[in-house]
């Protein structure tokens, strides 16, 4: 895996499988579980708890006035969702919907701020995650202002491919994750014709292929480098 990769991964808007451990702030929660496609909250809504991942995967995403989606991130297990209520009477800043089954512990505002005065250490854990998230939104309002569509779709490909990769050779990495054209169209800020167009391109050239409902990378430092070559003649 060279620099490229490693560079275009740092902001990775999968964020799963986190590095955090939240076991003690189970007896201050109550456990929730949720279906593929339900909604956890609203954007503006009231922020009354604090949600932390067990398990499954949950997409974070802004409803524009004109009823637009623009997608965020995907947050899986051991990320917090709702931090964002944290301060005083603030409501949730985006919408929460399940992207598989979920697992949640579900705590009040007042009962995890209440744990984290109490147990100090899980505080580096919450401003980690925080500070993840905003600079994917940095990150996010960049490309959107300067990256054309294909490098980003390779960006979005490589990300997924170190997130939810599966090695089939020295080189091929298969993707154990299935998304739509509308999916990576909503979370890259472009259109699902745009996404289908380069994805075909991405396919005509041999930088990918799909076997069944799968997408498997040809070689991902070539595609790192395809993306930096053409983030760099844009």
């Amino acid at each position: 895996m060279n620099d490229v990769v490693q560079e275009f991964n740092f902001l990775n808007p999968w964020l799963d499988n986190l590095p955090y451990t939240w076991t003690e702030l189970k007896n201050h929660s109550e456990k929730v579980t949720y279906k593929k496609h339900e909604t956890i909250f609203n954007q503006n809504e009231t922020g009354n708890y604090i949600y932390i991942i067990e398990s499954g995967r949950v997409r974070l995403f802004l409803i524009s006035p004109n009823g637009e989606e623009k997608a965020l991130a995907i947050i899986g297990k051991n990320g917090i969702l709702g931090e964002c209520s944290l301060n005083g009477d603030s409501g949730y800043a985006t919408n929460a919907i399940t992207a598989s089954e979920v697992v949640l512990l579900r705590t009040s505002k007042e009962s995890f701020f209440e744990f984290l005065s109490k147990k100090p250490q899980y505080i580096s854990q919450a401003f980690d995650l925080i500070t993840k998230k905003y600079g994917l939104l940095c990150s996010q309002s960049l490309q959107l202002s300067y990256m054309k569509a294909l490098p980003r779709i390779c960006v979005a490909f490589i990300q997924l491919s170190i997130q939810y990769g599966e090695k089939i050779d020295e080189k091929q990495i298969k993707l154990t994750i299935n998304f739509t054209h509308q999916e990576l169209a909503n979370l890259l800020g472009t259109t699902r014709v745009t996404v289908a167009k380069n994805i075909k391109w991405l396919e005509d050239n041999a930088h990918i292929s799909k076997q069944g409902k799968s997408y498997i990378i040809k070689n991902i430092d070539e595609l790192a480098n395809l993306a930096n070559e053409k983030m760099l003649l844009t």
